[in-house]
């Protein structure tokens, strides 16, 4: 029987173990699952207990997270391991203070090793921040609210020390002043930080004046394959760069047409998902002079999104956001800052342009594309800008949480945004994560979006502190273990 209930409870683990997190993710399930995985290895010894969460956790991640087609498995498998180790340490780190829990400060070990480790974690990762906790409450939009002052670890802190307190009252259960206690100094603080999201997004919602961008994918019909083989083979260079010039023409000139019509219909600002357009190095000079004179002729702002190909490097891709102003003036020349591992990185040729800001008529525009935006350290340097354009794209696997993942950039640095992206959801938000316009590559035959985005951001707490949070978890964490190694065991009660 006892054998029976073990199973059922490791099942009922793994399950919601699985909907916290990646692409079936539930927003409870992780306060659930983190509580119960925490009960589970507690009530083990400390190896069995690490084992446990290293082997449930290892399991629903790969599930998760098997977004990537173009790794192989054994490459999905490694970095499954690799994520388990980390997201297991807390758990045995925990088990160190067994004997220590009866102090309500004991509730503090889980929350503070559990930031520490994760933000360590992605501070390396090559795939920047995906798979943190924090991404998993993006449809809680007055939680989320709290990463404009102290990050997302913080919302690792709530998830982690609620299990962490739940514990602690099942464990308190006989002690009733205790549970009391406890439960009040959580509530506290769960109960200030909706009061503040709730603030926020009341009365620091944007109020200023509004500014029309069409944003815009082309159409899949007009896709295009380079054969860089046949263009560095002397025997069909030209034949092949005949036909290719023939299908990069037809697309850009597609997308030209299409920003016209937008700009004739009021938008002042026009620009294309990333690598939208394409175009052979030897040729880029007459792309750039086309869009300078329709971005004088429309007196708009267009941005294009262009593949530059130039096959004689073995790194052939050039990823660039290149933005002209209403004069035809070059403004923006800006190159992909981080290139994605395994299907992007081998082919991509970086310069590193860091991301750009302009000040216009509309505020100060800044632009950054696709995965340069899963890393919050990079876009620190988008600080203070009141719009940033985000040429991106997906792929159907990660459509639409590798956007919803991108509202928090713009939540943690106070700028109004539009993620524009071929094979995935573009949205429009405000500064406060608010979704103002949406379009989903895969339903739209348009494949157009129109938003009218509000033309002043605002200056975060976070834009300015940063990561004090971690320092404050890391320094919480110190002296905790200080405080609770120099009491005797079993002695302490709050």
């Amino acid at each position: 029987m006892k054998l029976t209930r073990k199973i059922t409870f490791v099942s009922i683990l793994l399950l919601f173990l699985i909907f916290s997190n990646g692409q079936f993710s539930v927003f409870f399930a992780i306060w659930i699952s983190t509580s119960m995985l925490l009960f589970a290895v507690r009530k083990l010894k400390r190896w069995q207990g690490f084992l446990l969460a290293f082997f449930t956790l290892g399991i629903s991640y790969y599930i998760g997270f098997d977004v990537a087609p173009f790794l192989p498995i054994s490459a999905s498998i490694i970095i499954a391991v690799i994520v388990s180790l980390f997201a297991s340490m807390p758990y045995l780190i925990d088990s160190f203070f067994s004997k220590k829990r009866n102090s309500f400060l004991s509730t503090l070990i889980f929350p503070t090793a559990a930031v520490l480790i994760e933000y360590s974690y992605h501070q390396f990762n090559l795939y920047g921040t995906w798979g943190h906790m924090a991404y998993t409450q993006q449809s809680q939009y007055v939680l989320i609210q709290s990463i404009s002052v102290f990050g997302m670890g913080y919302i690792t802190f709530l998830i982690t020390w609620f299990a962490s307190v739940s514990n602690w009252v099942y464990e308190q259960r006989n002690e009733w002043k205790n549970v009391k206690k406890g439960v009040l100094i959580y509530s506290i603080v769960l109960g200030l930080t909706f009061i503040y999201g709730g603030y926020r997004v009341q009365f620091q919602k944007p109020n200023s004046e509004t500014i029309r961008i069409a944003s815009i994918s082309a159409l899949d019909s007009l896709n295009i394959m380079i054969d860089n083989q046949g263009l560095n083979n002397k025997e069909t260079e030209n034949e092949v760069k005949i036909e290719t010039r023939k299908n990069t023409s037809k697309l850009n000139q597609y997308l030209f047409d299409k920003s016209i019509t937008e700009a004739e219909a009021g938008a002042k600002i026009v620009f294309w998902a990333e690598g939208n357009g394409v175009i052979l190095k030897e040729d880029e000079n007459e792309l750039y002079e086309k869009a300078s004179q329709i971005a004088l002729a429309q007196n708009i702002y267009l941005g294009i999104a262009v593949a530059v190909i130039d096959p004689s490097n073995s790194k052939f891709l050039e990823n660039k956001f290149i933005v002209f102003n209403q004069t035809g003036e070059k403004v923006i020349d800006y190159w992909k800052g981080i290139s994605v591992p395994g299907a992007e990185a081998p082919i991509s040729n970086n310069k590193a342009t860091g991301i750009q800001k302009i000040e216009t008529d509309y505020g100060t525009i800044a632009g950054a594309i696709c995965f340069d935006l899963d890393f919050p350290h990079y876009l620190k340097a988008a600080k203070g800008s009141d719009i940033l354009l985000a040429p991106s794209n997906d792929y159907k696997e990660i459509n639409p949480m590798h956007t919803d993942m991108a509202k928090f950039r713009a939540i943690e640095q106070g700028f109004n945004f539009i993620r524009q992206t071929s094979n995935g959801l573009s949205v429009g938000t405000d500064y406060t994560g608010k979704v103002i316009s949406q379009m989903d590559h895969f339903t739209d035959n348009g494949k157009v979006l129109i938003t009218q985005l509000p033309t002043k951001g605002i200056i975060t707490i976070y834009s300015i502190i940063g990561d004090s949070f971690i320092v404050f978890c890391l320094l919480l964490l110190i002296s905790i273990i200080i405080i609770l190694k120099n009491k005797k065991s079993g002695k302490v009660n709050g």
